[in-house]
C-alpha cells in the first residue's frame, strides 16, 4: 500500500512539474510556472524523507502552496474559477493525506 501511496505522490508532482516546464517553454518565465516546478521538486524529495510525520506535515504544506498557486494560475490568465477542477484536486489531495496518514510508522 504504501508503495501505490508514494508512487501516486511521485507521479502527481511528476506530472505536475512538467505541466509548469511546459508551460514556462510556452508563456516564458514567470514567477508561478517557477513557483510550480519548484514545489513539484519539493514533493518528490519530501516523499523520500525517513520521518512519517515530517512527511504528512510537508505534504499538508505543499498542497495547500499548489491549490495557492492553481487559483492564482486561474485567477489571472483565465479571469475565471474552474470550481469543479478544484474541487477534483483538493479530494486528490485529502485522499492521497488520508493514505499517507494510513500507511504504518517504519
Amino acid at each position: 500500500m504504501d508503495i501505490i501511496t508514494y508512487a501516486l505522490i511521485g507521479l502527481y508532482a511528476l506530472l505536475t512539474g512538467i505541466a509548469g516546464l511546459h508551460q514556462w517553454k510556452e508563456n516564458g518565465y514567470q514567477i508561478r510556472t517557477f513557483l510550480f516546478v519548484v514545489l513539484s521538486i519539493s514533493i518528490l524529495v519530501t516523499i523520500f524523507l525517513p520521518n512519517k510525520a515530517l512527511v504528512l506535515t510537508l505534504l499538508i504544506l505543499e498542497f495547500v502552496l499548489l491549490h495557492v498557486l492553481a487559483v492564482a494560475e486561474g485567477l489571472l490568465t483565465n479571469k475565471q474559477l474552474r470550481y469543479s477542477h478544484h474541487m477534483v484536486r483538493f479530494i486528490f489531495h485529502c485522499i492521497l493525506l488520508l493514505m499517507v496518514y494510513k500507511i504504518p510508522m517504519w
